[in-house]
């Protein structure tokens, strides 16, 4: 297996992982009251589509199937968090 690929699926790993603690675990208290959304979307995003390039450069590789399944999976997720940060800043902005 490459190593970029080995260093991408790490990548993968600790940002899934990153977004599971924040999201179900963390409890919510009056001094860090939400998640943040907007760094949850920007690294998921950026880790999902530096996958898929990795992914689609090493097409045939150990690793390479890997990597372009957990790259959409990633991609849907970043953009359910940048969904979420957007409802949650117009409910904060008045109600509207």
């Amino acid at each position: 297996m490459k190593p970029i690929i080995i260093v991408m699926l790490c990548a993968q790993a600790c940002v899934l992982l990153a977004t599971v603690l924040v999201v179900a675990v963390r409890k919510p208290s009056a001094a860090r009251p939400i998640p943040a959304w907007s760094s949850l979307a920007v690294a998921l995003l950026v880790v999902g589509l530096t996958s898929m390039t990795i992914a689609g450069d090493h097409a045939g590789s150990s690793g390479a199937d890997v990597l372009s399944f957990g790259g959409p999976f990633l991609i849907g997720m970043g953009l359910m968090a940048a969904l979420f940060l957007f409802a949650q800043r117009q409910s904060g902005a008045g109600g509207r």
